[in-house]
């Protein structure tokens, strides 16, 4: 399966590991841990039992405008803005050797676009 872009996952200046998140069973870093090795799919089926976040949502959005599901993804970019932030995460895009962070201030516009 093709994606548009990666989404990248790092903790302050250190890309997260799968290291790091063994041992942790919860659906949100369940979620991750499918994330860094880039099974979208089974990513995002534990990031909807995850409880409601904005990791989660901006999470959701980003898988499914990875792959090409754009309707999908302003909604869940439209539910992300609901929702505080859980964890220290910085969340990132890569494409085309280009890298962007994704946060709170991040428009979607400009990642559908860039997409």
């Amino acid at each position: 399966m093709r994606v548009r872009f990666r989404i990248l996952i790092f903790r302050g200046s250190e890309p997260l590991k799968r290291k790091s998140l063994s041992g942790k069973k919860d659906p949100l870093n369940t979620g991750l841990r499918y994330l860094l090795e880039f099974k979208y799919l089974e990513a995002s089926k534990w990031l909807l039992l995850a409880p409601d976040s904005w990791e989660k949502y901006i999470l959701l959005a980003l898988i499914n405008l990875s792959l090409g599901q754009e309707e999908t993804a302003l909604d869940f970019f439209d539910q992300a803005k609901e929702y505080p932030r859980i964890t220290d995460l910085r969340i990132f895009i890569s494409s085309g050797g280009e890298t962007v962070e994704v946060n709170t201030r991040t428009d979607p516009d400009l990642l559908l676009k860039g997409a």
